[in-house]
């Protein structure tokens, strides 16, 4: 004969847990908060809680947007520069020049009334007002250095942009003497 064992749900339980030490003992849920009927003022703080944390989500969300515009305009200030740029570079690419350009030289540009043609005519010389002494009659409009990229930069400017444009071999996280022996020219 087969014997039948019941046994209860408590005792199925039971057998599930972990014996209880006397000495540690600690309740996990509050039995007041399960088991409780609902209380309307956790309704209102619930909404209470959702509407901070959606005036804090629209404040963030503001300062994030508020960052991409002004990137947004720094990048069109950017693009506006380097379109100026790009039309100067244009001009004086199309200036007369009577001789061969050479990248790394600077250049003088010049403007001369042209009656024949009814427009003034520009054109690059290799010298300095000052190297035409007296005998200048067409009004000078400025130096510029050609760079290799084949773009123009007024001699006013040449010094901070060799600056820019100086290596530091501190981005790469080497010394002067490692970049020298590197082969990195350093001015």
């Amino acid at each position: 004969m087969a014997m039948q064992v019941s046994t209860t749900h408590e005792e199925r339980q039971s057998s599930l847990l972990a014996p209880a030490s006397t000495s540690v003992s600690s309740q996990v849920v509050s039995t007041r908060s399960v088991h409780r009927m609902g209380d309307p003022t956790d309704l209102v703080s619930l909404a209470s809680y959702v509407q901070q944390a959606d005036e804090f989500t629209r404040a963030t969300v503001g300062s994030k947007l508020d960052l991409i515009s002004q990137q947004i305009q720094f990048l069109q200030s950017q693009a506006r520069t380097i379109l100026e740029e790009a039309k100067q570079d244009v001009s004086l690419t199309h200036a007369k020049c009577n001789f061969k350009r050479i990248p790394g030289k600077t250049y003088h540009l010049y403007r001369r009334a042209n009656p024949q043609e009814g427009e003034d005519v520009e054109y690059f010389s290799m010298l300095s007002p000052a190297e035409w002494g007296g005998r200048l009659t067409d009004q000078y409009m400025g130096s510029y250095r050609l760079e290799h990229d084949r773009s123009w930069t007024p001699l006013e400017k040449v010094a901070d942009r060799d600056a820019r444009y100086q290596f530091n071999p501190k981005l790469l996280g080497i010394d002067r003497g490692e970049a020298e022996s590197l082969a990195i020219k350093m001015t």
